[in-house]
């Protein structure tokens, strides 16, 4: 499993030389490594990694410890797809950030002059690529890296049977290619995975044959517990959605099954059910599984079981989407109840209560009943005592939006603590902006006033979140002034990186050049290397993946590689194919270096315009996780 990284605390990737290829998404401060620091374990070598004992961290590093999770940019890597996705040739491309964006509904926009590879680039060359190095190769890295690229990918080739090609990894020796070939099949998703899948969720028979063991374990279980939830969304079958269904919600039940890490899966993976489809029967088990949802989430299971319970209502969120049903107010009635409630619940509860209000409730505006749903989150906001909860009470406002809450944030803006809550009521802010961008309106106010804070801004980490916020607006004005920040601020590796960030938001092309300049500049700095990149191909910079090859052929770094990597996958260009399986190929590479190669094609070829994981991401509660979902290294939420 290729991992991403974006920077926070420290200046540079989290794919360094303490992570494999395999390694760890940075999503903020504490997830990742600073640049220089040694790994505490040796590389891996694709040996046995002993028993079916979880594995902590990627390998050749150490595992990240008490990340900070209430920092703003780790809410930022969590949910940055939607607002930054990748643009592809095609007719007609779905503005990224908005609801119908995630929904895959479609609204024209201007056509972005890539390169995307055809079929039978895949299936004839990209494909048979992977399959043979995966063939080849027992190293970790190169394993767990052409299992997700070819996933991604989700193609047969000729002779290549994907589920065939996957399944027998799932009795290696190895935890994390056992994991990453489970997590593989749902992401390629086939319905031939779902057989293998069931077994393994039930550790049955065919289940043990699978992992040849004589039990699965609860960690293989729950990756795939994940992967059926990813399988279920991809699938227009309503009969499978309802073997998914059968399998998982049962794990809530049994008195034998008091695994943290399984039990979130399930419930994680039942809020996949009703994915993009929207059929009378998707929604009847949709709506089926919120009451069920909601009864395990009430029942007093122990302070212990809240931070499992913790994801219930996220998942219902999704499940439900926005919305006035007598099903919605009830479930927001209950969520606001426990903001304001004066019995202090788990942080843990009262952060996915808050999360949740923001997915499930309209603008006052629109419906004057959600207007005390509001009101909850702007009184948590003020009086509650959780951090991470206030912070997200202050998102939720701004994804629910509407007039009333524009004037709020506005005035909770004006009062925030610089160093600490500014980030927030900035994003909030942007986010109310960015939906006035989509429905092709520039909310002027927010964004003059953000883009004057962050001219002003003295603290790097606000300056950043700044930069994200102003970008978030659209207003084209902005791009002289965060241009000449970024001439500023360059040798700051990471506010320089979000004002790369801001400037493929703005989304215009006048940007390219001193973009260019500026990736040209990163070989040493790989967070600064990668934003400027994918920023270049936002703009639709044909050139960015060849300078970007010229730069991998140059490099000897574990993180420019991987950042590298990263962008050439993320930009999409055909053209990058040929050279990546040159390298792919060349056996004068490290393993690390080719499995970064197998993770660019992956992307390249990827069949989403999303990375996988986004519905798993978008709004979770990531405070609340478990080892499974993400630690920043091995988790599903870590995944590229």
């Amino acid at each position: 499993m290729i991992r991403h990284a974006a920077p926070a605390l420290f200046s540079g990737l989290c794919l360094l030389a303490t992570v494999s290829a395999h390694g760890g998404q940075y999503r903020g401060p504490g997830w990742g490594v600073p640049p220089g620091a040694r790994s505490p374990l040796p590389p891996s070598t694709g040996g046995p990694a002993g028993p079916a004992a979880p594995i902590p961290g990627p390998n050749t590093g150490g595992r990240p410890v008490s990340p900070d999770t209430t920092s703003w940019q780790v809410w930022w890597e969590f949910n940055k797809e939607i607002y930054l996705g990748r643009r592809r040739v095609v007719d007609e491309v779905t503005i990224s950030g908005s609801d119908d964006f995630y929904l895959g509904k479609r609204r024209a926009e201007v056509r972005i002059d890539l390169l995307s590879p055809t079929e039978g680039d895949l299936r004839d060359r990209v494909v048979p690529a992977l399959a043979a190095l995966l063939a080849q190769e027992r190293n970790r890295d190169i394993q767990s890296a052409c299992l997700i690229a070819l996933a991604k990918i989700g193609r047969d080739g000729p002779g290549i049977d994907l589920e065939a090609t996957m399944t027998p990894r799932i009795a290696r020796d190895d935890q994390e290619v056992r994991e990453t070939a489970v997590l593989a099949l749902g992401i390629a998703g086939r319905k031939a995975a779902l057989g293998p899948l069931a077994a393994l969720v039930r550790d049955d028979g065919e289940g043990r044959r699978l992992v040849d063991r004589l039990e699965v374990g609860d960690r293989t279980r729950a990756f795939a517990a994940y992967a059926l939830g990813v399988l279920a969304r991809r699938s227009d079958d309503g009969g499978l959605k309802q073997q998914v269904h059968d399998l998982l919600l049962p794990l809530l039940g049994d008195p034998e099954t008091d695994d943290r890490d399984l039990r979130t899966a399930a419930v994680t993976g039942l809020g996949l059910l009703r994915g993009d489809t929207d059929s009378a029967s998707h929604k009847r088990l949709a709506w089926q599984t919120v009451e069920e949802l909601m009864t395990w989430y009430q029942r007093d299971l122990g302070r212990g079981d809240e931070l499992v319970q913790a994801h219930a209502p996220v998942a219902i969120a999704r499940l439900l989407g926005r919305g006035t049903s007598v099903l919605h107010q009830r479930c927001k009635e209950h969520f606001a109840a426990v903001l304001t409630a004066s019995e202090r619940r788990s942080n843990a509860i009262l952060q996915s209560a808050a999360l949740a209000l923001g997915m499930l409730a309209v603008p006052a505006e629109q419906n004057a009943a959600d207007l005390p749903f509001s009101r909850a989150l702007q009184t948590y906001y003020e009086r509650g005592h959780d951090r991470q909860a206030r912070s997200f009470c202050t998102i939720a406002l701004g994804r629910i939006g509407g007039a009333t809450n524009r004037t709020w944030l506005l005035t909770a803006h004006a009062r925030a603590n610089n160093a600490t809550e500014r980030p927030w009521t900035a994003l909030a802010l942007g986010l109310i902006a960015h939906a006035a961008r989509q429905a092709d309106a520039i909310d002027t106010t927010i964004a003059q006033l953000l883009l004057e804070d962050l001219r002003s801004a003295s603290n790097d980490d606000v300056r950043s979140a700044l930069a994200v916020a102003t970008g978030l607006c659209g207003d084209s004005l902005a791009v002289p002034a965060v241009l000449a920040l970024l001439r500023e601020h360059e040798g700051d590796e990471r506010p320089a990186g979000y004002l790369c960030v801001a400037l493929a938001l703005l989304d215009d092309p006048s940007s390219a050049p001193t973009l260019s300049e500026v990736l040209e500049r990163s070989l040493r700095r790989p967070f600064l290397l990668q934003q400027s990149a994918v920023a270049l191909g936002c703009l639709g910079d044909k050139d960015a993946s060849t300078r970007l090859l010229d730069m991998m052929r140059r490099s000897d770094s574990v993180a420019a590689l991987s950042a590298i990597a990263i962008a050439i996958g993320e930009i999409g260009d055909a053209r990058s194919i040929d050279p990546l399986i040159a390298q792919l190929r060349d056996e004068d590479l490290s393993k690390l270096a080719r499995a970064f190669v197998a993770a660019a094609l992956g992307g390249v070829g990827d069949k989403d315009e999303l990375r996988w994981n986004t519905p798993l991401s978008r709004d979770g509660n990531y405070a609340a996780a478990v080892d499974t979902l993400t630690n920043g290294a091995t988790g599903v939420l870590d995944i590229l």
